[in-house]
This record gives structure tokens, C-alpha cells and sequence, in this order.
């Protein structure tokens, strides 16, 4: 059975352990040694946002965190990839937040299209200050129903 719930202390190793290779993977263009030197930073601060795990039959198979209305990270399992779960958990978050917003690098081809397709727009463009990497700050704000 697959459910959204919230984040517990027992699922930091396993949702460390999907943002480390989900990075590595989807961010080629950045060197290894900038995910390993953020690693421990994550690690100790992920607990201290709002953060919903995505389960299928009890195994956590994605995660997304969020900074009040910010999406600091969404991530899936390679092996789960394809199958909707980043979809359900943008719809989640949908459903959590009439507006909110993320950061995502525009050499990551896959995440822009990926958000684009589930209805954010890009707000903005800057270069991420540690990296060099041109990055794009989007939105999601709800239509207001119409009477």
C-alpha cells in the first residue's frame, strides 16, 4: 500500500541516503565533494522541516522538505522513478500550500521539465553563489476558483 505520512527520526538514514545518490544522479554537472561537504549540514537540519515520506508497502521511497511554503528538496528513489510518486508528492504539497516555491538547476534538464509539467512557472534566474550554476527560482500559486 503506498501513503504519504509524516517524516519520523527512524527515516533519516534512508531519506539521507535517497537525497545523497538523487543528487549525485540528477546533478552530474557538480562535483561529487559538494554533495559529501553538505552532507552532514542536510543531515542535521532535514529534522527541522516539514518533511513527508512517501511509503510504498511500508518501504520510504521519496521524500519532500519543505521551509514554510519553500521546497528546499524532492526527491526519489532511482529504483522508483516513473512510476508517479514525484507527481503525488508535488500534488501534496499542492494541497498543503496555495503558493509556493523551489530552487532547481537549469542544467537539470529532467527537474525543470518535471515541475513545469505540474503547472510551475520560472520566476526567476540567478547564479548559485558556492556553485557557479545558473539555477532557476519557480512558483506554483493556486488559480482562484472562479464564482
Amino acid at each position: 500500500m503506498d501513503i504519504i505520512r509524516k517524516f519520523n527520526e527512524i527515516d533519516l538514514k534512508r531519506v539521507m541516503r535517497i537525497w545523497y545518490d538523487g543528487n549525485l544522479e540528477a546533478h552530474d554537472f557538480i562535483p561529487k565533494e559538494y554533495w559529501n561537504r553538505n552532507f552532514s549540514y542536510v543531515k542535521r537540519n532535514l529534522p527541522q522541516l516539514e518533511v513527508y515520506v512517501y511509503e510504498v508497502d511500508g518501504y520510504v521511497a521519496g521524500f519532500v522538505g519543505i521551509d514554510e511554503g519553500y521546497v528546499a528538496g524532492l526527491f526519489v528513489d532511482k529504483e522508483y522513478r516513473g512510476v508517479g510518486i514525484g507527481s503525488k508528492l508535488v500534488s501534496y504539497v499542492k494541497e498543503l500550500y496555495d503558493f509556493f516555491t523551489l530552487h532547481v538547476f537549469e542544467n537539470n534538464y529532467g527537474a525543470v521539465t518535471f515541475y513545469e509539467n505540474r503547472g510551475l512557472l520560472i520566476k526567476e534566474e540567478s547564479v548559485h553563489e558556492d556553485l557557479g550554476e545558473v539555477e532557476y527560482l519557480m512558483y506554483y500559486r493556486k488559480k482562484k476558483e472562479e464564482s
